[in-house]
């Protein structure tokens, strides 16, 4: 993003555009912490399909549950990112940026201004940081729930196939 130039935009504006940044980025980190629930969800779903599918190759000897267990072990693999994401960026600008020495060369109308601005820039990066976030962590959440469902397709149709070469 290139530097705002302020003495293009009135106070009013800025705080305006601020405003609207702040109601964005407090959106995006809700949207990171409602993936990382539905993750915790779906999660807790795999390991009761783990655990059932472990005790019936036990109590059974029914290894064609073993297809399953790799399905759902594969789905917790590619969603473990989305338990703890690796990148998530908190919304504000820094006391350290806000206090050097660039800032002190302003009036007080310019540099509520200026501070407003570095404030919007510090927002805009968190906010683009965060949206990629997402998308990946919306893309894992796909690929896990694709994974599992191919074992559950496949488990089924080696079922039938099963039941079927035994009605023979």
């Amino acid at each position: 993003m290139n530097a705002i130039e302020t003495e293009k935009h009135t106070k009013y504006s800025l705080e305006l555009i601020f405003n609207e940044a702040d109601k964005m980025s407090t959106d995006l980190l809700g949207s990171i912490s409602e993936n990382v629930n539905k993750s915790f969800i779906l999660l807790a779903i795999y390991f009761s399909v783990l655990s059932f599918s472990f005790f019936k190759i036990i109590e059974n000897y029914n290894f064609l549950y073993s297809i399953l267990i790799i399905g759902t072990l594969l789905g917790c693999y590619v969603l473990r990112k989305n338990i703890f994401p690796n990148t998530i960026c908190l919304k504000g600008a820094l006391p350290e940026i806000m206090l050097q020495d660039y800032f002190s060369s302003f009036t007080e109308e310019d540099l509520d201004k200026e501070y407003l601005a570095t404030q919007i820039e510090s927002y805009n990066y968190a906010m683009i940081e965060n949206k990629k976030t997402i998308e990946k962590m919306v893309i894992r959440f796909k690929k896990s729930i694709y994974i599992v469902l191919f074992s559950f397709f496949l488990f089924g149709f080696i079922s039938a196939l099963f039941l079927f070469t035994e009605c023979l």
